[in-house]
């Protein structure tokens, strides 16, 4: 970070306004299909034009995993220290490089570029191939390099494992340490034993690795030197988990449940809850040295960034914890959580837990007439037959090969498996991953049939019980474990923290976050309570404000998805009158962004799509093209591109000049 360079609460200004974008969707004409880190100095000089000071990201970390498009996914890093190889600019190389390879090259780089998404897998392997010639062609000269020697040296604890990772997953042809044989943990012999083995390019590879970091590095850097010499700040993002199998995981097991999985519980994202496959954190061992490895990872990305956004915030009070036997989220528990004792259960809200028998609460309610609801009674014969036993009294259960949803998604027939998802979820209580003898209510147990086989008054205790177990019993449990770990992740750097709290909100989260002055994340569309909108104008002012996220549709997209809705908004929060016209209009965008701009929040980031839809020339044709992650898929392709390129950007003085004067109409530009 530049010297003194700083973006605080209260500064001298007080207001900031900025574009949120992935690296990979920026377009420059010197880009290769994706975006780079040199194109953040193009788009630094597009934000200065039009009187912005941040810019936001999200992760940056490298994310090979499964050597595919399923990469293109930013939150699942294999490493929170190494960069991701895909946002190399290739083209400071070509001079060192031969005439016939230079000109392959920008060939290359211009036909992905002509793309109008991102080519995950073609896009990195032109810059791996390239890279590669890179280092054979200077690596002689950069490793004699002082900064250089100096950069490996002061990341030696995360290089060296990472590297040594990236050789093994590209060797053995999988990121799954557990297949690696001897080689299954990692140890401080690791590189001695590959060295001393004879292993075919070993070392060569090795230091492939850690050329390709420095030179992502020193680009990095000067791209955000050149931000800051124009007065823009970097908002990065911190993703909340790690890849199962990933350097990090593999170098320092004992740091995370890798028998669990990390995820969301049912949200207006997914119906069935989120299931992020990352190993949840064990915040006990992290604890013991003072939570150094988040202290490690927030201090190496200050080098690049002037505040970040905290992914999930709220995993920092409890995470929903998935056990590695689920495919959906529903089956997840809070953790840590205080467990309900059987006697709890029996003595204090009336249910029969051991008289009536615990596989009554605790395992999937199945009878014909509930097969009959999900699948159909013509299909009844054919459900049992096929996945089930019977275990009498006219109940039956999943057969062993069907038990849980891994092992449904693996063998069952593909119409079949949402039904058998239901089946498995059909339950009343989850036993607590670590103390077996308490119990948690099943997220949203209220809409299982098992739910309401029972009587009007034991439906209304398990309801009481469910209420008070999710919005009373932990939450002050929950409060004393964020500050635990939040001031130590807080003062560990000067970066400004921001964290995303969308989602089930306990109602001390915007408290805590306020006592130790972490922006908040206000989302329009997304209330924390019954409210029909977050209002703008009751923005806290200790907040980041935004009109849409990368996990969301863009203004005008969402203006289609619900017709009731809108005209609702469009009538009341707007205060237009009549019918609402079918499209958002430059009009109906202005004044929804004029709106946000004008909000009592420290920070206003849009995505660049939102931007771009206040003029007509500007927005692309189809807004649903802008899109860019959808939640409720598993793996989805993270590849929207900018459709103009940043040069264009910068030359349509007329939109920079609107946008500048747009943007200085409001109390953005308001100083102290």
């Amino acid at each position: 970070m530049a010297e003194n360079f700083r973006i605080s609460p209260y500064g001298d200004k007080p207001y900031h306004t900025g574009t949120a974008i992935p690296v990979f969707s920026l377009r420059s004409q010197h880009s290769a299909g994706v975006g780079q880190f040199s194109d953040l100095k193009a788009f630094a000089d597009y934000l200065a034009a039009t009187g912005q000071d941040v810019l936001q990201l999200l992760p940056i970390n490298d994310t090979t995993t499964y050597m595919d498009w399923r990469d293109s996914y930013p939150y699942r890093s294999v490493s929170v220290f190494a960069l991701h190889p895909i946002y190399l600019d290739i083209e400071p190389f070509l001079p060192q490089l031969s005439v016939k390879d230079a000109a392959h090259y920008v060939k290359e780089a211009k036909a992905l570029n002509d793309l109008p998404e991102v080519d995950y897998e073609a896009s990195l392997a032109l810059k791996w191939n390239y890279a590669t010639l890179a280092f054979e062609a200077m690596f002689s000269s950069v490793k004699s390099d002082k900064a250089y020697q100096d950069f490996v040296k002061a990341r030696e604890f995360w290089l060296k494992p990472y590297a040594i990772f990236c050789y093994l997953r590209d060797t053995l042809k999988t990121a799954d340490f557990s297949q690696w044989g001897n080689f299954v943990k990692f140890d401080s012999s690791t590189y001695d034993i590959l060295k001393a083995s004879g292993t075919e390019n070993f070392e060569n590879y090795y230091n492939l690795q850690l050329f390709v970091q420095y030179e992502l590095h020193v680009q990095l850097s000067e791209s955000v030197a050149y931000a800051h010499s124009l007065g823009i700040a970097i908002k990065g993002d911190i993703g909340i988990g790690i890849a199962h199998d990933s350097a990090d995981a593999w170098s320092n097991p004992a740091l995370y449940h890798m028998d669990m999985s990390a995820g969301a519980p049912p949200d207006v994202f997914s119906e069935s809850g989120q299931n992020w496959g990352f190993p949840t954190y064990n915040w006990e061992e992290m604890a013991k040295d003072d939570y150094a490895w988040w202290k490690a990872r927030l201090s190496t990305m200050s080098q690049y960034f002037d505040a970040y956004r905290l992914d999930h915030i709220l995993g920092f009070f409890r995470i929903w914890e998935i056990p590695k036997t689920s495919v959906r989220g529903l089956l997840g528990q809070f953790s840590p959580a205080i467990g309900l004792t059987p006697e709890e259960i029996e003595n204090y809200y009336g249910i029969p837990l051991r008289a009536w028998g615990e596989d009554r609460f605790t395992k999937p309610f199945i009878k014909d007439w509930v097969i009959d609801e999900i699948f159909g009674r013509d299909e009844r014969d054919r459900i049992i037959q096929s996945y089930l036993t019977y275990s009498g009294s006219g109940n039956y259960a999943l057969a062993s090969k069907f038990d849980t949803e891994v092992k449904v998604e693996k063998v069952a027939e593909e119409a079949d498996k949402h039904g058998l998802y239901q089946l498995l979820e059909n339950i009343i209580f989850l036993k607590d991953h670590r103390e077996p003898d308490r119990y948690h209510p099943r997220i949203k147990l209220f809409e299982t049939s098992s739910y309401r086989e029972f009587g009007d008054a034991y439906r209304k205790k398990l309801y009481t019980l469910y209420e008070v177990y999710y919005y009373q019993r932990n939450n002050d449990f929950w409060q004393q474990e964020a500050l635990k770990k939040l001031p130590v992740l807080t003062q560990a750097t000067d970066m400004l923290p921001c964290g995303e709290d969308l989602g089930m909100v306990p109602d001390n989260v915007p408290d805590t976050m306020w006592q130790l002055k972490i922006l908040r994340l206000i989302l329009e569309r997304m209330p924390a309570d019954d409210s029909f909108v977050n209002s703008f104008e009751f923005a806290p002012y200790l907040s980041v404000l935004t009109t849409s996220s990368h996990d969301t549709s863009n203004l005008r997209a969402f203006w289609w998805e619900d017709r009731a809705y809108t005209q609702r908004y469009y009538n009341e929060i707007m205060g237009w009158e009549g019918a609402a016209p079918n499209d958002a209009t430059p009009e109906i965008i202005q004044n929804i962004v004029g709106r946000a701009l004008n909000s009592p929040a420290m920070i206003v980031s849009l995505p660049l799509s939102d931007w771009l839809a206040l003029t007509q020339n500007e927005r692309r044709d189809d807004p649903l093209a802008e899109r860019i992650n959808v939640p409720d898929e598993p793996f989805h392709y993270w590849r929207y591109r900018m459709h103009l390129t940043i040069e264009d950007l910068l030359e349509n003085t007329g939109f920079t000049t609107f946008l500048k004067d747009f943007i200085a109409a409001s109390r953005r530009i308001a100083t102290k």
